[in-house]
């Protein structure tokens, strides 16, 4: 997709879509910086257990679906929830 096509009606309604959309992305960003507050950071402790490598393989897959880090951020996640 190109803006400089035979078509400068459709260039210029491209343009002004991409123009609307990073306007109405700045508005967004500002208004979600506003709601972040700095909470309290809890001291993490490094604990040792076991589980099988199958377990271990479920739990990296669905931390990666899930978009964390890694397991100990989804692991973490997860006893909070309860």
């Amino acid at each position: 997709m190109s803006l400089d096509s035979f078509n400068h009606k459709k260039d210029e309604e491209m343009r002004e879509s991409y123009e609307t959309t990073l306007k109405d992305n700045k508005k967004d960003a500002v208004a979600f910086l506003k709601n972040i507050s700095r909470k309290e950071v809890e001291r993490k402790r490094s604990v040792t257990f076991s589980i099988t490598e199958s377990q271990l393989k479920k739990m990296d897959t669905a931390a990666r679906k899930s978009g964390f880090k890694n397991r100990s951020e989804f692991l973490a996640s997860i006893i909070d929830a309860i």
